[in-house]
């Protein structure tokens, strides 16, 4: 399958079924996160895939209303990482982006998997911390949830839209250019 494919079909899905994924799939899905590109081959992801039913329960009751549908998941990983954990140079700490070129290539495998992977941010991140018994000096940045596709009649009205919408992107102008920085890259100002 030719790389575009899974990232055209890479979407943050809501309607995810309760069947539960093989540790060979949640495996693989790790192994390309591992094969992520790093500054001086520090590798500062960590990944964390929570099944045990229990475990899944304490972290459900961590999301925010707005995660309803993601208590249905069979699979929640967490991404993890600290400054500390990779290069800084210039005043900037690598790591951070790192940790999201791991957390694309895991997205990347999961669809070409015919896995949903949807990231959510609606969590509480000390609650989770303690749940997974991270250490309090690691950074939890985001819990991808994880499941097949599944039935969407429990969705919201405004997440059932979301879901059958077509694929929405800003144009190819508003984010890129040759040779240097036009006013177009701005973003709108907000509201």
């Amino acid at each position: 399958m030719p790389l575009l494919k899974p990232i055209e079909t890479r979407r943050a899905f809501r309607a995810i079924a309760e069947a539960p994924i093989g540790e060979d799939v949640l495996e693989e899905l790790a192994s390309a996160a591992h094969l992520a590109p790093s500054s001086a081959n520090n590798q500062p992801w960590r990944l964390v895939t929570v099944v045990d039913p229990s475990r899944l329960e304490a972290l459900r009751s961590t999301f925010t209303p707005g995660n309803y549908w993601a208590k249905k998941a069979p699979a929640v990983t967490a991404f993890v990482t600290s400054a500390d954990w990779s290069l800084r140079a210039a005043g900037k700490d690598y790591a951070w982006f790192e940790l999201g070129m791991a957390a694309m290539a895991y997205q990347l495998q999961a669809a070409a998997d015919g896995l949903y992977a949807h990231p959510i941010a609606g969590f509480d991140a000390e609650a989770v911390k303690k749940i997974l018994g991270i250490p309090e000096a690691a950074t939890l940045v985001v819990l991808v949830v994880l499941g097949y596709p599944g039935d969407a009649s429990h969705l919201s009205e405004k997440h059932l839209a979301s879901e059958r919408a077509p694929r929405a992107r800003k144009s190819l102008g508003e984010v890129f250019a040759f040779d240097s920085w036009n006013p177009g890259l701005l973003p709108a100002p907000k509201a």
